[in-house]
């Protein structure tokens, strides 16, 4: 039997840090797709030298794919018929305002994340069609504010399996704290935690704040012990001693959980992790995965009904109210003002099918005040 075949689109550093986990394993066939195919063939490239250092050959072929022919991009994916299609596209990646000049950001950094849903939404959107369309079978993994993008996605029945990032990236930090707090070894220490993205990009940088929304259990040498530490000490020692890097050298860490998802999925032996979105679920929560099944693997006496909710309010902190049941999406009008006073943009309700048009309109007043400001255009 031949390697089974990962199709990764969106060309960025994150797609870059996720081949040099997984291509010198050498357990996957790659393709690796976006708009600029003269870039991605560089990058396929540079992974492909890197790995012959260490004696690996792996398998990387770059495709050109603009995720807005849905059609051309369901003949290729039919063409190549991947085992897994990861998606890491995004019209505008969450990094840019972090490299705003720092008053520009403080201006917009209150905004949180809710409010830039359809820059990430619409390339999943655009994919999940092309995949739906393509006939194919192969499981779907979004990388892109899948807290958000996934719960919409399944209220149109096109939700993507599972994501990566967000809860995954905090647990590691949470496992070794109990560790150093309890004086033992980290492998010692389980833990399952339910949070969405805003608690999870927030506790890193200040430890636990007020009305935080998120559930934590964990086991010592398999032995419930949860309470045994205060929260916010256990956070605290998370934002202090285990600071670790931001920006673009910290998508390492989201590409490590994207390659224990990937790699998980097909593994012949259940997995223990944590994921956002799996079935189109809000927010992050702990999972059991392998033979090609996502299982939500909830602390007793944690229901399911719980966990949601815990992540819907998540959602709210992070700048969405809600989303509607036919994947319309209702937006915090304190998040939303802070857009429409920095922006001139304002967007009280989307609908999944008019997310392209509020991207670009968003896009363009963004790249505006950019321009206002006696800023270059960023991307």
């Amino acid at each position: 039997m031949g390697k089974k075949k990962l199709l990764i689109v969106g060309g960025g550093t994150l797609c870059l840090e996720i081949l040099k986990i997984l291509a010198p394993r050498g357990g996957f066939q790659f393709y690796v797709a976006s708009r600029d195919l003269e870039k991605t063939i560089h990058m396929c490239n540079l992974v492909r030298l890197a790995c012959l250092h260490t004696g690996a050959i792996p398998l990387i072929e770059p495709l050109m794919i603009e995720l807005g022919h849905v059609a051309q991009t369901a003949e290729t994916i039919a063409r190549i018929k991947p085992d897994l299609i990861l998606n890491c596209a995004t019209l505008q990646s969450w990094r840019v305002i972090t490299r705003l000049p720092a008053p520009l950001y403080r201006l917009l950094e209150p905004a949180q994340h809710g409010p830039w849903l359809p820059m990430h939404l619409v390339p999943a959107y655009n994919l999940m069609r092309a995949v739906m369309l393509s006939g194919t079978r192969a499981m779907t993994i979004n990388a892109a504010f899948p807290d958000a993008v996934n719960s919409v996605l399944d209220k149109v029945g096109l939700a993507p399996d599972i994501g990566i990032g967000s809860v995954a990236n905090l647990v590691p930090a949470v496992q070794l704290a109990i560790a150093q707090l309890a004086g033992c070894r980290v492998e010692a220490v389980r833990v399952k935690l339910v949070a969405q993205h805003y608690f999870s990009h927030h506790v890193p940088r200040a430890g636990l704040f007020p009305h935080a929304h998120y559930r934590l259990n964990y086991w010592i040498a398999g032995v419930d012990r949860t309470g045994t530490f205060d929260d916010a000490r256990i956070f605290e020692v998370v934002r202090s001693e285990l600071r670790r890097l931001g920006g673009i050298s910290g998508q390492y860490l989201t590409a490590a959980s994207a390659a224990g998802v990937v790699e998980g999925l097909l593994s012949r032996v259940e997995v223990e992790t944590h994921a956002p979105g799996p079935h189109g679920l809000p927010g992050g929560y702990p999972v059991r995965i392998g033979f090609g099944l996502i299982l939500l693997s909830l602390p007793s006496g944690l229901s399911r009904a719980q966990a949601i909710a815990t992540n819907q309010s998540g959602l709210q902190q992070d700048g969405i109210h809600s989303v509607l049941a036919d994947g319309d999406v209702l937006f915090e009008m304190e998040h939303m003002s802070i857009m429409e006073s920095v922006l001139g943009f304002s967007m009280p309700i989307m609908s999944v099918h008019d997310a392209t048009d509020w991207a670009q309109e968003l896009g363009g007043k963004f790249q505006l005040f950019i321009k206002r400001q006696g800023l270059k255009a960023m991307a």
